[in-house]
């Protein structure tokens, strides 16, 4: 029931939501459907691991954390264990100041420092240690790209110097109008630097991944009353924490404060269970590590929001939009945000619009200033006096409002050129936390309304018109339908069809199938479906079907047409010089009926009518096909194979399967066709091959994975 060639702006990919504002959002790319939704709290309180002191914690990729205590001891703590294991560690990661784990290895500097390290992540084993430019390290931190970025100060100027895996230098910024660094981080998702720095009033100040001044920066001590801090740490993407204390006068409690890459703050977390002061940071994406006298203190990130939290919110604010002019006043249509909305959340769609450049110009440049912090800049922008509305829906109760769902506004109403939307996700004490995956804002195109009589029509430049609001209601509310109806095409292609639209595809077409086929090879018969019913009955024909159900280079099969590729030989006389080997011998059978010395009770048999056994006949039209697959393949294809194979060769071939291993689908011929490769490793089971794995010789082997017994070669 909606209009054809509806307009719009869409926000759902990742360069799209990059010209939004955000303000306290967690963007995780990593997420399904890459949503938005409000920073999620951490469980408190976290959980303490003790050890002798700790230092230098990390996440390492598996998810193995790390941290050295005051006896030169590693700690192992990984996912599945609930204590952690210790071991002896090489001397620079047993006094180390700071350990980052990156795709090629951990990355270490200790205290006094020695210089930029890297170690095996496995083995401990040391790779290689470079010397940054003479400079001395201050910090470390992971940049991502396998490298890691350290923080150096060369001749009184500070520097971030780019290090890759082979420990060359590969960039160098420069710093300007700081001094006195203490560490840093880089947010790898908004491109930024944080650093700590400031001997008499320090300060965290953000920095573009091109250095040069200060974007920002915030004092310490504001940040909680008489607040110090001395250590930095980040999650790599989007959160900064900031670990210090009270002053005295105000109980001199250790926290944590956490700050998002735009600077607004998220929080605090006390360590009410880790003596201070705190002598190490490290976070992933689902823990926050810290480090101190006690021990390493872990916080897990909470599922639904803490009662100690009333409430957590993030704004999502579009760029500037604008619709063209046109012949009446129709200008915007609505505003739809998909969002999966749990009990106890809400979301708010309002909206901003005016007609005056000049005020267009103001709240454009209030909303693009990466200068001022993005809450800042949100706060300012609600503050505007500006044509506004807003739409708010809460969130269901049951197990439905978990998934994604489209809810609108009406916009039809506004008659501003210029508009800003802004989308506000809020979860209450005891819920989930609501997830935003994407929001569409329509502009006229054509609408319903232009499809009704010229005398109705006026009513779209009225104020408040009850039929205009009719029809956007229909516009807005008929959208699943229309969705589902457009939709529909991509069902019965192959690319885009769902599992169940498959099935009926291919009945349609006729091609060979059955429901127990996996999706991949559904897909490729239909998509093979004219090279199929083209060759039905043909050799090329059957061997379309199976590269489309065995999948593979080189083929895992092998079709042989006895008749067709060997032909009978001929014995005797002229003719059998064109005969060629291989080739198939022809020969009355052990049932042949002839009463003679030969002859054997039980066999001998009469031929039919009209029959004669000449001996080729058990032999012309017979197929063999030979299958290379795994035990598990064959419990799997068994059932239905034999089936598809018939409906694509004659009605008299007969077809003989074979299962063989993958070894005896090779030639053997060195002329290109031979793939030449080792014996296969010895294994118990069903796919084991007798006579061609063994044992190995006693004693230490080298393997691609590496040597089994004996010391590691590095």
């Amino acid at each position: 029931m909606s209009a054809e060639g509806l307009k719009c702006y869409r926000f759902s990919t990742e360069a799209q939501w990059n010209a939004c504002l955000f303000d306290h959002a967690d963007r995780d790319s990593r997420r399904a459907h890459k949503s938005i939704r409000p920073f999620a709290s951490y469980v408190r309180p976290g959980v303490l691991y003790e050890s002798r002191g700790a230092h230098a914690p990390a996440v390492t990729r598996a998810g193995e954390i790390l941290w050295r205590d005051d006896d030169c001891a590693l700690y192992h703590l990984s996912a599945c264990d609930s204590a952690p294991d210790t071991g002896a560690a090489p001397c620079a990661i047993a006094r180390a100041s700071r350990i980052v784990a990156a795709s090629s290895g951990l990355w270490v500097i200790s205290d006094p420092p020695e210089g930029l390290q890297r170690f095996e992540e496995d083995g401990l084993t040391r790779l290689l240690s470079v010397d940054v430019q003479g400079a001395r390290v201050i910090d470390i931190a992971n940049g991502g790209q396998n490298t890691v970025l350290a923080l150096v100060e060369h001749e009184g100027v500070l520097q971030s110097v780019r290090v890759d895996h082979r420990g060359r230098v590969v960039e160098t910024i420069e710093f300007k109008g700081i001094s006195q660094a203490e560490a840093f981080v880089f947010l790898r998702r908004s491109r930024r630097f944080v650093v700590l720095a400031g001997d008499r009033r320090p300060r965290l100040s953000w920095f573009s991944a091109e250095g040069g001044p200060a974007v920002f920066s915030l004092a310490i001590a504001a940040m909680r009353p008489c607040f110090t801090a001395h250590v930095l740490g980040s999650d790599s993407n989007d959160k900064v924490f900031l670990a210090g204390a009270d002053g005295d006068e105000f109980g001199g409690g250790s926290y944590i404060v956490i700050f998002d890459a735009a600077g607004n703050s998220l929080g605090d977390v006390h360590l009410d269970l880790l003596d201070a002061p705190v002598t190490g940071l490290a976070a992933s994406r689902d823990n926050l590590l810290v480090t101190g006298q006690r021990g390493l203190l872990r916080f897990e990130i909470a599922e639904v929001v803490p009662e100690d939290v009333a409430q957590l919110q993030c704004s999502v604010v579009t760029p500037l939009l604008f619709s063209p002019d046109r012949e009446v006043r129709r200008r915007w249509l609505r505003a739809e945000a998909t969002v999966s909305l749990p009990e106890g959340s809400m979301l708010e769609i309002s909206w901003a619009a005016t007609d005056d450049a000049a005020t267009r110009d103001r709240l454009n440049a209030i909303v693009t200033d990466s200068s001022i912090p993005a809450s800042q800049r949100v706060a300012m922008f609600l503050h505007e006096d500006l044509q506004r509305g807003r739409a708010v829906y809460r969130g269901a109760a049951g197990s439905e409002a978990l998934s994604p769902k489209t809810f609108s506004a009406k916009l039809f109403d506004v008659g501003e050129r210029y508009l800003w939307v802004c989308i506000t996700l809020t979860a209450s004490t005891g819920a989930r936390l609501p997830l935003l995956t994407e929001l569409a804002v329509f502009y006229p195109g054509r609408t319903l309304m232009e499809d009704l009589p010229a005398i109705y029509q006026r009513e779209v430049e009225r104020p408040n018109s009850f039929l205009r609001s009719l029809v956007g209601v229909l516009e807005a509310t008929t959208q699943g339908l229309d969705a589902r109806i457009r939709s529909m095409g991509g069902q019965i292609h192959p690319a885009t069809a769902q599992e169940p639209w498959l099935d009926f595809i291919a009945r349609w077409l006729g091609v060979p199938w059955d429901d127990a086929l996996g999706p991949q090879q559904k897909k490729a018969i239909l998509t093979r479906a004219p090279d199929l019913a083209k060759g039905r009955g043909t050799r090329v024909g059957l061997e379309a079907l199976l590269e489309s159900l065995i999948p593979g280079m080189p083929r895992r099969f092998r079709v042989t047409d006895l008749t067709a590729d060997f032909g009978f030989a001929l014995v005797g006389g002229e003719s059998c010089r064109g005969s060629t080997l291989p080739a198939m011998l022809g020969g009355r059978t052990r049932w042949s009926p002839e009463l003679d010395l030969n002859a054997v009770v039980g066999y001998m048999r009469l031929p039919c009518a009209g029959q004669l056994d000449d001996g080729a006949g058990q032999l012309s039209g017979k197929v063999r096909i030979d299958v290379a697959a795994t035990a598990a393949e064959r419990i799997a294809w068994e059932p239905w194979l034999s089936a598809l194979i018939a409906e694509m060769v004659p009605f008299a071939a007969t077809v003989e399967i074979r299962w063989v291993a993958a070894q005896s689908l090779h030639t053997n011929r060195l002329d290109g066709t031979l793939t030449l490769e080792s014996a296969p490793m010895p294994h118990l089971g069903t796919d084991a091959i007798t006579g061609v794995a063994r044992l190995p010789e006693r004693g230490a082997r080298l393997s691609a994975a590496g040597p089994t017994i004996g010391t590691r070669l590095g």
